[in-house]
């Protein structure tokens, strides 16, 4: 089974405060053991809300776009893994052993069955490559609807599934996954290292994410565009957040 690990925003990373050494270190001694045994397939840091904007629609797919930053720095995204686990006590057992030096021993994390309810086919790989070409994580944000793990049928399933295919095969969007509603996630908090474990599902429906798309391509307004037309499960109601994704440059470039 594929989970999404999301390490949710806290102020320091709203703050686009830069990474250390140790964390770098720990990190890569942390997440290297499972990438060795093929079960880490993603590893990706989101740029604060400061630059990225929420997208709503008007009738005739028309966006309302609001900038960030956004006020709910607990229920933002600041990062996000995809591993491949047994079953969600294994994904859980994975994260507690989140290295220390991550918000000093702070941190929240939520982790998240992947997979469409309606059996939509993930696709792509979100990761950096030889592109210079910024990279956007767009998060559909989920509603009562989702939550019950809803299907839209093959009409709408069949037009994202080709959506994703034309996109995919012109170069810029680059991956694609759904995701289980909360009711079948977890989240793990840390307090000064310690773990607590709470089963969902969550109360804060309109902050949580339903599904994401990561597009490669020049702008933000690249994006935008992008959301006029695709097919999203909840058409001209679909609410979006966009973020850019750090590259690996951007992110070590504070320990050159």
């Amino acid at each position: 089974m594929r989970f999404l690990i999301v390490r949710k925003a806290d102020a320091d990373s709203e703050a686009g405060a830069p990474v250390t050494q140790a964390l770098v270190d720990a990190m890569a001694d942390y997440c290297d053991p499972l990438a060795a045994e093929g079960r880490f397939h993603a590893g990706e840091g989101l740029k604060p809300s400061s630059e990225g904007v929420r997208v709503s629609f008007r009738a005739g797919r028309t966006p309302v776009v609001v900038d960030g930053p956004f006020a709910e720095a607990r229920e933002l995204v600041a990062g996000f893994s995809i591993i491949e686990a047994e079953s969600m006590d294994a994904a859980v057992d994975w994260v507690k052993g989140w290295p220390v030096e991550d918000a000093n021993g702070n941190a929240e994390i939520e982790i998240r069955p992947v997979g469409c309810p309606g059996g939509l086919t993930n696709f792509g790989d979100p990761a950096e490559d030889e592109s210079d070409r910024p990279r956007y994580m767009v998060m559909l944000k989920a509603n009562a609807r989702s939550e019950t793990d809803w299907n839209p049928g093959p009409e709408i399933l069949g037009r994202m599934a080709e959506a994703n295919r034309a996109g995919h095969e012109a170069g810029f969007l680059i991956a694609g996954n759904g995701l289980s509603s909360s009711r079948h996630a977890r989240r793990v908090r840390f307090n000064k290292g310690q773990a607590q474990v709470f089963d969902g599902p969550f109360a804060e429906i309109k902050e949580m994410v339903a599904g994401f798309w990561v597009l490669r391509v020049d702008t933000l307004e690249d994006v935008i565009a992008w959301t006029r037309t695709y097919p999203f499960p909840d058409g001209d109601e679909a609410r979006l957040e966009i973020r850019p994704l750090y590259s690996m440059k951007e992110l070590l470039a504070p320990l050159a």
